[in-house]
């Protein structure tokens, strides 16, 4: 069970307090999205824009720069992680908006969080948990002079994770050609294709499940991450495991997003709590053959899979 940017149903996403409350709910892995700072430091944000889970608006209101992160060939106005240091990074309140955005699960310390570091996180959550790593904006970054596999490779060295270690981690990926440079420099680290792919042209190939796209994927990756609208059945599942991947779609949270939670003990309108509606949703797809998945609540995720609710 992958904590999806921690247990980020419970507290605000890519931060410390949301990697620790996800060890205590059990994860076998936790996710860190990874973006580039201006002075190159990798740090865990889904998001290239830090306005979405930062008041980097109200801090640096001028800093604001036209950029092209999602490869749309359309520029947006944003306060793109490039554009800052570290330093200036580290300053942000990266907790308030959670508090804000979900008063039922609001604590006040969630206000002295901060936007970690790789090193952070691999710091905290040691062999407590493994590493579940997304190189994001591949492309994008490459293109202003970030290689970010050589640098993600050269910090889970320095966070040994080497030997045998190395197998406490995942990287993934939307982009098969960051996978491809991974593989390249460091292939100790197992792969995980995300779909659909975004590489240029390839969307709509790859929004389907065939075995043509598992063999593909096999050649280079251990595993595939579909979007789980993907999955309609057990064979969907096959697919990928006759050309030997193992497969953990996204994302299981029910009718919650990243920026609209609500109370797990809510009912829904055909009946069910949230709570009722996910764990019927996670056995669902267990019975598909997944072997794992990724999920905003990891304590809900326990209820739901009998074979680890009680290994931790």
């Amino acid at each position: 069970m992958i904590a999806h940017r921690g247990a980020s149903g419970f507290a605000p996403e890519h931060t410390l307090a949301a990697y620790r409350l996800a060890i205590e709910q059990g994860a076998d892995f936790v996710e860190q999205d990874l973006q580039i700072t201006k002075d190159g430091a990798l740090v865990c944000l889904h998001d290239a824009d830090l306005a979405r889970t930062t008041n980097v608006a109200e801090i640096f209101p001028d800093r604001a720069t036209l950029r092209d992160a999602m490869g749309t060939g359309r520029a947006r106005k944003g306060y793109y992680t490039v554009d800052f240091t570290l330093a200036e990074i580290k300053q942000l309140d990266a907790g308030s908006w959670f508090n804000r955005a979900n008063p039922f699960a609001a604590r006040p310390e969630f206000a002295s969080e901060r936007v970690p570091t790789l090193q952070e996180a691999i710091r905290l959550l040691d062999d407590r948990a493994g590493l579940y790593i997304e190189m994001k904006h591949y492309r994008f970054y490459k293109t202003i002079g970030f290689d970010m596999a050589e640098r993600l490779a050269k910090a889970l060295v320095e966070g040994r994770y080497s030997g045998a270690r190395s197998r406490r981690v995942f990287v993934q990926s939307f982009s098969k050609g960051s996978l491809l440079r991974l593989r390249e420099i460091a292939p100790r680290y197992a792969r995980v294709q995300l779909l659909p792919m975004e590489d240029e042209g390839r969307e709509k190939d790859t929004s389907v499940i065939t075995s043509d796209l598992a063999k593909e994927i096999a050649r280079y990756a251990e595993g595939a991450g579909p979007n789980k609208s993907m999955i309609k059945s057990s064979e969907d599942v096959a697919a990928f495991h006759r050309a030997g991947l193992v497969v953990h779609p996204y994302t299981f949270r029910g009718p919650t997003t990243a920026v609209s939670r609500r109370p797990l003990d809510e009912a829904l309108s055909n009946g069910p709590t949230l709570r009722q509606a996910m764990v019927e949703e996670i056995k669902r797809f267990l019975s598909f053959g997944i072997n794992g998945g990724f999920t905003d609540y990891p304590s809900v995720w326990r209820e739901a899979d009998p074979l680890t609710k009680n290994s931790k």
